[in-house]
């Protein structure tokens, strides 16, 4: 569950507005998703917003689909203290492979692979990810947004978001070579099925218990 996209509301801040935190309509939202064995998810939310939650949150937090900002300065990723906030709750930041967070135009596994390193380094291999974050297109799928949805206020221009230019996802051959690129970072097999999966089977064991 995420408590903000992009932009504040009554529960906490979004990543693309000015600095709040988690509300105290928001303290109990989150009291209420930890009791419910609900994963809490921050990718969106303001750094302000996030590490109240995370400081607050009795279960573990994650970044479903961030990067590190250190490494691409995109308002949708995520600071060092970010990262090790999150750690610090037994959360996993998972890394997208979506072309402005990468900081590539057509982002390779080496690429996605250079940011896990990251995370790993700042956190520990036990708090990192993947989040693929890909869109795929279907001739029969109707998702207009509902009445006046304004995109320009949910992605705005002054965060980098244009209609004229629009990101790219990773080819899905680049989570097939990933493993490889890994490897080649030092990563031993134990260590990837982490990466690949296992953190996230740790943090839904601990939300979702028994």
């Amino acid at each position: 569950m995420h408590f903000a996209y992009n932009r504040n509301n009554s529960v906490a801040g979004g990543c693309h507005d000015n600095p709040q935190g988690l509300t105290p309509l928001g303290q109990r939202v989150l009291a209420a998703v930890n009791e419910a064995g609900i994963i809490v998810d921050c990718a969106h939310t303001g750094r302000t917003a996030s590490l109240d939650i995370m400081a607050a949150s009795t279960k573990p937090v994650v970044f479903s689909h961030a990067n590190p900002f250190t490494l691409v300065q995109h308002g949708r990723n995520v600071t060092d203290e970010q990262i090790q906030a999150c750690a610090e709750t037994g959360g996993v930041v998972c890394v997208s492979g979506l072309s402005w967070f990468v900081g590539k135009e057509i982002p390779g596994a080496t690429d996605v692979a250079r940011h896990i390193a990251y995370v790993a380094d700042i956190a520990g291999i036990a708090h990192v990810g993947v989040g693929l974050d890909i869109c795929v297109s279907q001739p029969d799928l109707d998702d207009t947004p509902p009445g006046d949805f304004d995109p320009a206020w949910w992605w705005p221009a002054s965060a980098g978001y244009s209609a004229e230019r629009q990101p790219s996802f990773t080819p899905v051959t680049v989570w097939r070579e990933l493993p490889g690129e890994l490897r080649k970072l030092g990563m031993a097999p134990a260590e990837i099925e982490q990466v690949l999966g296992r953190n996230m089977l740790r943090v839904a064991g601990a939300t979702w218990g028994s």
